[in-house]
Protein backbone atom coordinates (compact mmCIF):
# COMPACT_ATOMS: atom_id res chain seq x y z
CA UNK A 1 0.00 0.00 0.00
CA UNK A 2 1.34 3.35 -1.36
CA UNK A 3 0.34 6.44 1.32
CA UNK A 4 1.13 9.78 1.89
CA UNK A 5 1.14 12.42 5.05
CA UNK A 6 -2.59 14.52 5.95
CA UNK A 7 -4.13 16.34 8.79
CA UNK A 8 -7.35 16.01 10.40
CA UNK A 9 -9.71 17.46 12.74
CA UNK A 10 -10.79 15.68 15.90
CA UNK A 11 -12.54 15.98 18.86
CA UNK A 12 -10.70 15.06 22.09
CA UNK A 13 -12.80 13.96 24.79
CA UNK A 14 -11.64 14.08 28.23
CA UNK A 15 -9.54 10.92 28.50
CA UNK A 16 -7.79 11.59 25.53
CA UNK A 17 -9.86 9.51 22.56
CA UNK A 18 -10.18 10.72 19.01
CA UNK A 19 -13.78 11.58 17.51
CA UNK A 20 -14.53 12.27 14.16
CA UNK A 21 -16.27 15.91 14.03
CA UNK A 22 -19.61 14.92 12.31
CA UNK A 23 -20.83 11.74 10.74
CA UNK A 24 -19.57 8.55 13.27
CA UNK A 25 -19.16 11.07 16.05
CA UNK A 26 -20.26 8.42 18.62
CA UNK A 27 -17.20 6.01 17.35
CA UNK A 28 -13.58 7.04 18.74
CA UNK A 29 -10.95 6.28 16.33
CA UNK A 30 -7.73 4.60 17.67
CA UNK A 31 -3.81 6.03 17.21
CA UNK A 32 -1.83 3.58 15.34
CA UNK A 33 -3.94 1.28 13.47
CA UNK A 34 -5.79 1.72 10.10
CA UNK A 35 -9.27 2.78 10.16
CA UNK A 36 -11.67 1.54 7.14
CA UNK A 37 -13.55 4.08 5.79
CA UNK A 38 -17.77 2.86 5.92
CA UNK A 39 -20.48 4.86 4.19
CA UNK A 40 -22.40 7.11 6.32
CA UNK A 41 -25.64 9.20 5.31
CA UNK A 42 -26.95 11.47 6.82
CA UNK A 43 -30.03 14.67 5.73
CA UNK A 44 -27.58 17.39 7.09
CA UNK A 45 -24.36 16.31 4.99
CA UNK A 46 -23.56 16.06 0.88
CA UNK A 47 -23.11 11.91 0.40
CA UNK A 48 -19.06 12.01 0.14
CA UNK A 49 -18.34 8.33 1.80
CA UNK A 50 -14.70 7.78 2.93
CA UNK A 51 -12.54 9.43 5.73
CA UNK A 52 -11.94 12.70 4.41
CA UNK A 53 -8.40 14.66 5.81
CA UNK A 54 -6.42 17.91 4.63
CA UNK A 55 -3.41 18.77 2.93
CA UNK A 56 -2.22 21.35 5.60
CA UNK A 57 -3.99 21.03 9.32
CA UNK A 58 -6.03 24.17 9.27
CA UNK A 59 -9.59 24.65 8.12
CA UNK A 60 -11.20 27.89 8.69
CA UNK A 61 -14.54 27.12 7.42
CA UNK A 62 -14.66 25.01 11.20
CA UNK A 63 -13.72 27.43 13.14
CA UNK A 64 -15.79 29.31 15.38
CA UNK A 65 -16.39 33.06 16.41
CA UNK A 66 -14.09 33.95 19.16
CA UNK A 67 -14.66 36.77 21.78
CA UNK A 68 -11.95 38.99 20.44
CA UNK A 69 -12.81 38.04 16.88
CA UNK A 70 -10.88 35.56 16.10
CA UNK A 71 -11.43 32.35 14.84
CA UNK A 72 -10.23 29.03 16.77
CA UNK A 73 -11.20 25.43 16.73
CA UNK A 74 -14.04 24.75 19.27
CA UNK A 75 -15.44 21.56 20.78
CA UNK A 76 -19.07 20.74 20.82
CA UNK A 77 -19.56 19.14 23.74
CA UNK A 78 -18.44 19.72 27.84
CA UNK A 79 -14.94 19.40 28.54
CA UNK A 80 -13.86 18.32 25.09
CA UNK A 81 -12.18 20.21 22.07
CA UNK A 82 -10.77 20.08 19.18
CA UNK A 83 -7.55 18.80 17.93
CA UNK A 84 -5.09 18.15 14.55
CA UNK A 85 -4.24 14.96 14.04
CA UNK A 86 -1.18 13.73 11.66
CA UNK A 87 -2.63 10.99 9.83
CA UNK A 88 -1.94 8.24 7.21
CA UNK A 89 -3.64 7.86 4.31
CA UNK A 90 -3.98 5.45 1.41
CA UNK A 91 -3.30 6.72 -1.58
CA UNK A 92 -2.72 3.00 -4.03
CA UNK A 93 -5.04 4.26 -6.66
CA UNK A 94 -5.48 7.76 -8.09
CA UNK A 95 -9.08 8.71 -8.31
CA UNK A 96 -8.73 11.72 -9.40
CA UNK A 97 -9.27 11.57 -13.18
CA UNK A 98 -12.35 9.09 -12.59
CA UNK A 99 -14.05 11.96 -10.02
CA UNK A 100 -13.39 14.88 -12.14
CA UNK A 101 -15.20 13.26 -15.00
CA UNK A 102 -18.74 12.85 -12.28
CA UNK A 103 -20.84 16.03 -12.09
CA UNK A 104 -20.23 16.33 -8.54
CA UNK A 105 -16.72 15.82 -8.49
CA UNK A 106 -17.04 13.26 -6.07
CA UNK A 107 -18.29 9.66 -5.53
CA UNK A 108 -21.83 9.48 -3.63
CA UNK A 109 -22.11 6.36 -3.24
CA UNK A 110 -18.92 4.34 -2.88
CA UNK A 111 -16.00 5.04 -1.39
CA UNK A 112 -12.56 4.93 -2.83
CA UNK A 113 -11.73 1.63 -2.50
CA UNK A 114 -7.78 1.07 -2.08
CA UNK A 115 -7.23 4.68 -2.70
CA UNK A 116 -7.97 8.29 -2.66
CA UNK A 117 -8.90 11.53 -4.67
CA UNK A 118 -8.86 15.09 -4.01
CA UNK A 119 -12.22 16.93 -3.49
CA UNK A 120 -12.91 20.75 -3.70
CA UNK A 121 -16.00 22.27 -2.16
CA UNK A 122 -17.17 25.45 -3.05
CA UNK A 123 -14.42 27.78 -2.57
CA UNK A 124 -13.18 26.39 0.14
CA UNK A 125 -9.82 24.45 0.66
CA UNK A 126 -9.21 21.13 -1.21
CA UNK A 127 -9.24 17.76 0.87
CA UNK A 128 -8.87 13.75 0.07
CA UNK A 129 -11.00 11.54 0.34
CA UNK A 130 -9.67 8.33 1.23
CA UNK A 131 -10.68 4.62 1.96
CA UNK A 132 -8.50 4.26 5.13
CA UNK A 133 -6.25 6.40 7.38
CA UNK A 134 -4.15 5.89 10.30
CA UNK A 135 -3.88 8.18 12.71
CA UNK A 136 0.34 8.43 13.55
CA UNK A 137 0.01 11.44 16.39
CA UNK A 138 -2.05 14.33 17.75
CA UNK A 139 -0.55 17.76 16.88
CA UNK A 140 0.12 20.55 19.70
CA UNK A 141 -0.95 23.88 18.68
CA UNK A 142 2.87 24.71 18.07
CA UNK A 143 3.78 21.90 15.78
CA UNK A 144 1.12 23.08 13.98
CA UNK A 145 1.54 26.61 14.03
CA UNK A 146 4.77 25.47 12.90
CA UNK A 147 3.95 23.54 9.56
CA UNK A 148 1.67 26.15 8.42
CA UNK A 149 4.75 28.71 9.34
CA UNK A 150 6.80 27.07 6.84
CA UNK A 151 4.10 26.57 4.45
CA UNK A 152 3.66 30.09 4.30
CA UNK A 153 -0.12 29.76 5.43
CA UNK A 154 -1.60 32.76 6.74
CA UNK A 155 -4.84 31.04 8.80
CA UNK A 156 -5.96 34.12 10.08
CA UNK A 157 -6.43 35.60 6.67
CA UNK A 158 -7.49 32.29 5.72
CA UNK A 159 -10.47 33.15 8.25
CA UNK A 160 -11.61 36.62 7.27
CA UNK A 161 -13.95 35.58 4.74
CA UNK A 162 -15.43 32.91 7.55
CA UNK A 163 -15.32 35.86 10.46
CA UNK A 164 -16.97 38.02 7.94
CA UNK A 165 -19.99 35.56 7.14
CA UNK A 166 -20.67 34.90 10.85
CA UNK A 167 -20.16 38.40 11.58
CA UNK A 168 -23.39 39.31 9.25
CA UNK A 169 -25.74 36.33 10.44
CA UNK A 170 -25.00 37.48 14.18
CA UNK A 171 -26.09 41.19 12.38
CA UNK A 172 -29.50 39.31 10.79
CA UNK A 173 -30.27 37.23 13.72
CA UNK A 174 -29.75 40.38 16.28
Amino acid sequence: MKTKIGYKLFEQDTKGNLYPLFLDNNTAYPIGEWINAEIHYSNKFAPRPGLHCGVIPSAPWLMSYGDNGNGYYKGRRKGWHRVWAEVEYNCTIDYNAEVSKLQKKCFVDKIPENGWYFFKEYGKATWIITDRIKIRRVLTEEERQEILSWIQYDEKEAWLPYKSALEKRKRIAV
